[in-house]
């Protein structure tokens, strides 16, 4: 089938054709017969003529057929190539020379590939399944079809997390190490997700995340539910919130900031426990927020060795409080006395800081002058012999005075305000009921029924009835209302002890038959 074998040049071998670079190619126009399992190739195909039909046809192909099985084509194309001239680099299109040894098993796949393709020869006419609608397109009905469940990955990744199962960050907080997994921190935290990349440990300063605060900020982190507030107590909530704070954990500092501002969580006794534990972490913003919520519990506060063990600037915050609910004027100034007295050596220095937290005008005037003449109670005269303090008093009489003879919202009182100098004191938190104290003894006696009342779960613990005074030496409610009146100066007597010479109004210096009503008007 090569044609005529004179146009045959033996530079070249069938059925390659060398080209000006020293390759070797294959011409298309060779091909004379070309299907999907055979093709024929001619040396000379204008000079050549073949015609296969019927059994030359099937012939041809069981010859080809049969010569495939026998024979490595492969091999058969490598000598010719061997044998040929060489490529423009002098070496032979292919240089392996070692020949692979046929195996038994090319031979049987072959032999499988041979009897597939001989029967996809006979077999064209017949149909196949794929044609006859058999495909797995038909949509799967999940509904009749019961299958083993997979595991849910959100529960799967919270027993890995909750039980700290290959934890890949260490977090150190003073010699103790938390042991957690990054993606948790990194996903409420800022702090930790701003970190460098690869970094697997952290050391936190504990003057600002303590141990107690981290460990319970990462339970809040891995809590499976949005209800992970409910680990918050009174008694952390301050650390957690300032630790949050420095970790940017921005949703638990803003659970924290709801918790603290809650009064029905922190009032009274519970608002001044966590002003300690702000005043133990320097926080002054949570101190100056929960003053306005000790209210009613001052007396108690008063009657503890809390109350002693403040420093003068936190008396005096609380002394100058208008929220603070008292009886008198007098128990703020006594307060003051007893926070004085437990060390009145060191403390001495600051009673005028202390004293003029007291709004002497509240006090009634005839209490004034028994504190700086009463016999009974020593503390009042050594407080109130200090010149300062004296002054106060002497402002505050005036002032009582002014107020107890012309009222309020009136000329005159406008008037010798005005001409003393003096201001008005802004009202406190009164309780509704005003108590009269004789002596400091009672002011202790009154805050020594504080002490003994009872704790949740326990009886009230009666406080010892002080000693009865005789009749001659208690004075009678009558007696003392004589002497409250009798004791409170005319406008005159002010005016001559700051040694004003002015003209009074009219009837201000007699006392005639002018008595103050209720409300302390004429």
């Amino acid at each position: 089938m090569k044609g005529d074998s004179q146009d045959y040049d033996e530079t070249r071998f069938f059925p390659f054709d060398s080209t000006p670079s020293g390759k070797l190619k294959v011409s298309p126009e060779k091909v004379v017969f070309e299907s999907n399992k055979m093709s024929i190739l001619l040396a000379n195909p204008q000079n050549t003529m073949i015609k296969l039909n019927g059994e030359v046809a099937n012939k041809v192909i069981a010859t080809v057929n049969s010569f495939v099985l026998t024979t490595d084509l492969s091999e058969l194309m490598l000598e010719n190539y061997k044998m040929g001239a060489r490529g423009a680099d002098g070496d032979y299109p292919i240089k392996k020379e070692n020949r692979t040894t046929k195996t038994k098993e090319t031979i049987d796949h072959r032999k499988d590939n041979d009897k597939i393709s001989v029967c996809s020869a006979v077999s064209q006419n017949e149909t196949s399944l794929k044609r006859m609608g058999c495909t797995f397109d038909e949509q799967i009905n999940w509904s009749k079809i019961s299958l083993p469940e997979k595991s849910d990955l959100h529960k799967l990744l919270q027993h890995r997390i909750s039980n700290s199962i290959n934890p890949d960050f260490a977090v150190k907080i003073g010699k103790v190490e938390f042991y957690c997994h990054l993606l948790v921190l990194e996903c409420y935290s800022s702090f930790f997700e701003n970190l460098e990349r690869n970094v697997k440990s952290k050391e936190l300063p504990e003057s600002h995340v303590t141990k107690d605060a981290f460990r319970s900020i990462y339970d809040w982190m891995i809590h499976p539910n949005r209800d992970s507030y409910q680990l918050l107590r009174r008694d952390n909530i301050l650390e957690i919130f300032m630790a949050a704070q420095y970790l940017h954990v921005k949703e638990l500092e803003e659970q924290c900031w709801a918790f603290i501002d809650n009064e029905d969580l922190f009032s009274e006794d519970t608002a001044f426990l966590l002003y300690l534990d702000a005043r133990r972490l320097q926080n002054v913003i949570i101190m100056d927020l929960m003053v306005p919520r000790i209210q009613r519990f001052f007396l108690m506060l008063v009657s503890s060795r809390d109350w002693l063990q403040l420093q003068v600037s936190e008396i005096c915050v609380f002394l100058q409080s208008n929220y603070i609910c008292i009886h008198c004027e007098m128990e703020v100034f006594m307060a003051g006395v007893r926070w004085l007295m437990c060390d009145w050596q060191a403390r001495s220095v600051h009673l005028v800081e202390i004293m003029r937290c007291v709004r002497f005008g509240l006090i009634a005037p005839w209490q004034l002058v028994d504190i700086r003449r009463n016999p009974e109670s020593p503390e009042f005269l050594e407080v109130t012999k200090h010149h300062d303090v004296a002054k106060m008093v002497e402002d505050g009489l005036a002032f009582a005075i002014i107020k107890y003879w012309y009222g309020h919202e009136s000329h005159e009182y406008n008037h010798w305000i005005d001409l003393l100098g003096l201001s008005e004191p802004a009202s406190r938190n009164w309780a509704g009921t005003e108590k009269r104290y004789l002596a400091y003894r009672e002011f202790l006696s009154e805050l020594n029924s504080y002490r003994m009342q009872p704790m949740e779960g326990e009886e009230a613990v009666c406080p010892a009835a002080p000693a009865k005074k005789s009749s001659s030496e208690l004075p009678s409610s009558a007696a003392v209302a004589a002497a409250a009146a009798a004791t409170i100066p005319m406008i005159s007597d002010v005016i001559a002890q700051r040694g004003l010479h002015l003209g009074l109004p009219p009837g201000a210096g007699s006392h005639q038959s002018k008595t103050p009503n209720k409300s302390g008007k004429r």
